[in-house]
């Protein structure tokens, strides 16, 4: 942190950032080691302090040995909270403040928040402080300024006033890329991978997908998974997870064009000393496949049937258009199957958005592997014929 104050006041404020302990490399010593990374001797104060009082070099604490005390100013993430002690002192050595007011502000690049302080109305006598712990999750990257007024008065009641800045950044734990794959049944599946792409190791607590309404989702898990566990990632390191969207009943009244946006990804993490993150990505979007103005969609057929032996196949076909249709089915036989049953039949009309089942009679002529063509839908509103050529497959034997 940098900051900019007056020198000739009768106060002063400090601010420090409130963090928990880090481990020691594999190769320090005993005892509660000091960050040789400290510009100010305060760690090393307090390792010659608490050894001249125990006596000797080792402390009787289970986890003395392994942690460092304090450390630098470290980088902040996105999603983290930032918490910090501000203090204002009184170092005069005859002269009493009174109406001491702290106020602090996060200003970002795009918004300036204020903080909440209960610093307010208080009277320092010399030597007396008084200071606050706030924190405040941390919700863009880039440069913070941490700005802190303090206003008071003078023994002669003279109001005083100066500000301090410090400056900060934020940077991007996390980088998600996302990957869209359509099914034929309208179900959607979703591949994100996220990155570590911080300093340090990180466990994923929580990896969810919160749907839109027109979907419903289900985790992709691996076979001996029962639910979604979270993984240790170290900086650089990967991690893949995949998601199915099924559609809700109301998405057909929802229409195809309002089934781009898919969901948010909710993702939580911890650092190696415990102290969470949390990060949520905004609206995913996906372009939606091109149907044109009507879609077929094949409900139920055997995968495999018997040469001249007739089979039913049942469809149902969807209004993709804003615009009511008025449909008559037409069927052509091909060299591979006859349709037993009678063409030129009224559909009747179809609502935009809604569908209509229909079923075929069909039988096979030839043996192997043969395709479900020759479907044709005609629209007396715009006398245009829909064609619907290899809508499916089947083994005939």
């Amino acid at each position: 942190m940098s900051d900019i104050g007056s020198p000739q006041q009768l106060l002063s404020l400090k601010v420090m950032r409130l963090v928990r302990p880090k481990l020691m490399p594999p190769n320090g010593g005993s005892g509660l080691s000091t960050d040789p990374a400290d510009p100010s001797g305060f760690s090393q104060m307090i390792s010659d302090a608490t050894r001249s009082r125990c006596g000797d070099t080792r402390l009787d604490l289970p986890v003395g040995e392994f942690l460092i005390a304090p450390q630098m100013f470290e980088n902040i993430y996105l999603g983290e909270t930032f918490t910090f002690y501000v203090t204002c002192i009184n170092e005069t050595t005859d002269q009493k403040t009174t109406d001491v007011c702290v106020k602090c502000e996060l200003q970002t690049n795009s918004q300036r928040v204020q903080l909440p302080c209960n610093i307010d109305s208080a009277s320092l006598g010399v030597g007396e402080s008084t200071g606050e712990v706030i924190s405040h999750e941390v919700k863009e990257i880039g440069q913070h300024i941490l700005i802190c007024s303090v206003s008071y008065k003078t023994p002669q009641e003279e109001k005083m006033y100066f500000r301090k800045f410090f400056k900060f950044p934020v940077a991007k734990p996390i980088d998600v890329k996302t990957k869209f794959y359509s099914a034929e049944n309208d179900d959607v599946f979703l591949e994100a991978q996220i990155e570590n792409t911080s300093a340090a190791p990180m466990f994923l607590e929580k990896i969810e997908l919160e749907s839109s309404q027109n979907y419903t989702v289900t985790p992709i898990l691996l076979p001996e998974d029962n639910e979604m566990r979270g993984c240790m990632l170290n900086p650089k390191d990967v991690r893949q997870y995949l998601f199915v969207l099924s559609p809700t009943d109301s998405h057909h009244q929802a229409g195809y064009k309002d089934m781009t946006t898919i969901g948010k990804l909710d993702m939580c993490w911890r650092t190696s000393m415990g102290e969470r993150g949390r990060l949520q990505t905004s609206p995913l979007q996906r372009i939606t496949p091109g149907h044109g103005d009507i879609r077929l969609f094949i409900d139920k057929m055997p995968a495999c049937v018997r040469a001249a032996e007739c089979f039913e196949m049942c469809c149902r076909i969807m209004n993709c258009t804003d615009r009511p249709l008025d449909l008559k089915l037409m069927l052509e036989s091909t060299q591979a199957l006859i349709y037993s049953c009678p063409s030129g039949v009224v559909l009747g009309q179809v609502a935009p958005n809604t569908s209509i089942p229909f079923s075929l009679q069909i039988v096979p002529v030839q043996a192997g592997f043969i395709s479900i063509s020759g479907i044709r839908l005609y629209d007396s509103f715009l006398k245009r014929t829909y064609e619907n050529d290899d809508v499916a497959q089947l083994f005939v034997s």
